[in-house]
């Protein structure tokens, strides 16, 4: 190990040596291992906004070969990624390259395939990882570094996710092992590749496009002469080019994205940075990578430092320092918002691998100088970081099985009992997760509680006639202003009751004569909710643990949303005997539903909150 740590392998040329054989066999078991562990926590749902906006684009992708969709009712659930770009055409926030990923597995199995690709995902770039630090480490440091982000709380627990941060790092860390070895062979065929792999990047999520900057200036440095460069320059401009005409077809122009319709562009500052800089670090140290984190930042600038290794110290500083940067002087993170610094962590999963590399590097350098003293000190330095940061990705995924598992199991309810096609009444957050499988018209039930659209800056943001609703359309919000205007033309100027009368209308309307169910936490909910006449059934019954959001806390009992609209702010309808928020039976305005517990108060952490009632609506008058 000794003699492998001090006599690196030329840059992108990997050790013949048997000696390498042992570690790389070790790295792909711990790969294989790696997928094993997040796949005993999968289950076939997703379970976040986000998730919603690239996976609902991989079924329009691969069921109907499109990537927006056209509202067909005013009551129509729309997930909060959804933008109005022309009056009712909705395409998503997100580019297309991870959704068509997913929907390029969609074809083959479905959307438990799609779903299987983040993970994957993951333990691929666990294996990368080592490629990465092999020729700077030796194959044992290397090991290191992929047990490392193997063990990354935020990485495992976005693996299960169906977002695109696993699949940013992927590519970011696949495209700069092409790169690397395309300065070292000056291949066409490397070149190209490095050039396609990074060149997805931008199209996997919008803001890694900074990465470029980086990348483009070690090809100039490092390639010479710079025209030498042009497969790397080729490779990336098919994928950008998707990029800009899908932009051109969905926002009107190439340079647009849809990050413009809610204004996020604006949302840089000195004044964020300021205010996120030290909780963005204090996470990095803590949820994020532990005590690498420290090793890696300083193993970085060692490597630039380092005559020998400066161009990769140099290429890992200006992909790392750019990303950090970006986020902390982005409004969507640090306290008091958007999940706090620890929440957003996410954001920097493609800096956690090359902060793994350096931090294992450095290390490396400890049995050089310290003999059996440096080894003895990597050991405690691994055994503590793998300890820390494994206790804590277990923790991770079984929230997260969990949340997954509650989501599947009313996915499972509703194939049973809900026929496709018919309108099916959910919570916020379960629409977000049924909305993947396509089956149902999904209504969001605070449109029938009487509550109204949401037009707010987001989840748990202001409804129709708040304060804060779509007047102030300037700042940036992960909602779009004013969205969904056939629904806020419907409903604008109504009364509570009056609102809900038109919207029950309109669910009849759409339902075109099929049933109506209702995913409901409670009897009491659908008795206060249907309008005169109305009658329902109850179908079946399914346990709904707390639903965790990404670096958050419950969201709110029988795992979906907050205890729902109180009793009082529907303005009182006439004729139901609608009374004020109350305990009892769990229905929509109880704070405790089921009496056992409300958001954030679940006895033990994992116990269930409550029960999701699926229910049938029916109108005996209206049939006889």
């Amino acid at each position: 190990m000794l003699a492998e740590a001090s006599s690196p392998t030329p840059v992108g040329v990997s050790d013949p040596n048997w000696h390498a054989v042992l570690p790389f066999a070790c790295a792909v078991a711990l790969a294989v291992i790696h997928f094993c562990w997040i796949l005993a926590h999968f289950a076939p749902a997703i379970m976040s906004p986000d998730a919603n906006g690239y996976v609902v684009q991989a079924r329009l992708i691969a069921v109907e070969g499109q990537t927006s969709f056209t509202s067909a009712s005013p009551v129509q659930y729309v997930g909060m990624h959804w933008l109005e770009t022309s009056h009712g055409v909705f395409h998503s926030r997100y580019p297309a390259g991870l959704p068509l990923l997913f929907a390029a597995a969609w074809k083959l199995g479905g959307l438990t395939a799609a779903l299987l690709v983040n993970p994957l995902l993951a333990s691929a770039t666990v294996l990368l990882v080592f490629f990465l630090a092999r020729p700077m480490t030796g194959g044992w440091f290397a090991l290191l570094a992929a047990a490392v982000v193997a063990s990354a709380p935020v990485a495992n627990q976005h693996a299960l996710d169906a977002d695109a941060h696993v699949a940013a790092t992927f590519f970011l860390v696949a495209g700069v092992l092409a790169l690397r070895r395309f300065g070292a062979t000056r291949s066409i065929w490397w070149g190209l590749l490095a050039g396609v792999l990074l060149g997805v990047l931008p199209s996997i999520r919008y803001p890694e496009a900074i990465s470029g900057f980086a990348i483009a200036g070690w090809l100039a440095w490092r390639v010479r002469p710079v025209w030498r460069a042009w497969p790397a320059v080729v490779g990336a401009a098919v994928p950008i080019g998707a990029l800009l005409a899908h932009n051109t077809i969905a926002y009107g122009t190439f340079w647009r994205t849809g990050y413009a319709l809610t204004n996020e562009q604006t949302g840089f500052g000195l004044n964020y940075f300021f205010a996120h800089a030290i909780p963005y670090l204090q996470s990095l140290g803590g949820q994020g990578l532990a005590l690498f984190f420290a090793f890696g930042a300083a193993g970085i600038t060692a490597l630039a430092a380092d005559r020998r290794w400066r161009a990769d110290g140099l290429l890992f500083a200006g992909l790392v320092v750019p990303l950090l940067t970006l986020y902390m002087a982005y409004y969507f993170g640090g306290p008091g918002g958007g999940g706090g610094g620890a929440g957003n962590l996410r954001f920097l999963l493609p800096t956690f691998p090359f902060f793994a590399v350096a931090g294992a590097w450095l290390l490396a350098r400890l049995p050089e100088h310290l003999g059996r003293t440096g080894r003895i000190a990597v050991g405690v330095v691994a055994a503590l970081q793998l300890l820390i940061a494994g206790a804590g990705s277990q923790q991770a995924l079984a929230r997260t099985k969990s949340s997954l598992t509650a989501a599947a199991g009313a996915r499972a309810v509703a194939e049973k009992h809900v026929p496709a096609g018919c309108v099916l009444i959910v919570d916020r957050q379960l629409a977000e997760s049924l909305d993947a499988v396509g089956q149902w018209r999904l209504v969001e039930e605070m449109m029938v509680a009487g509550m109204g659209p949401r037009l707010g800056p987001g989840p748990g943001g202001p409804f129709m006639g708040g304060p804060n609703g779509v007047d102030d359309e300037t700042r940036p919000s992960p909602q779009q202003p004013g969205k969904n205007r056939a629904q806020q033309e419907r409903y604008a100027g109504l009364s509570a009751a009056g609102r809900r009368e038109r919207v029950w209308t309109d669910v009849e309307e759409w339902a075109g004569g099929r049933p109506i169910f209702w995913f409901a936490r409670g009897t009491d909910a659908v008795e206060n909710a249907l309008p005169a006449g109305g009658d329902f059934e109850s179908i079946a019954e399914v346990d709904m643990p707390a639903m965790r959001g990404m670096g958050g806390p419950p969201s709110g009992p029988a795992g979906f949303g907050m205890a729902g609209p109180s009793r009082g702010a529907r303005g009182g309808v006439p004729g139901r005997g609608i009374s004020p928020m109350r305990g009892g039976r769990g229905g929509a305005g109880a704070p405790f539903p089921g009496g056992r517990g409300g958001p954030g108060m679940l006895p033990g952490g994992d116990q269930p909150a409550a029960k999701l009632r699926l229910v049938r609506i029916t109108w005996p008058e209206k049939q006889s």
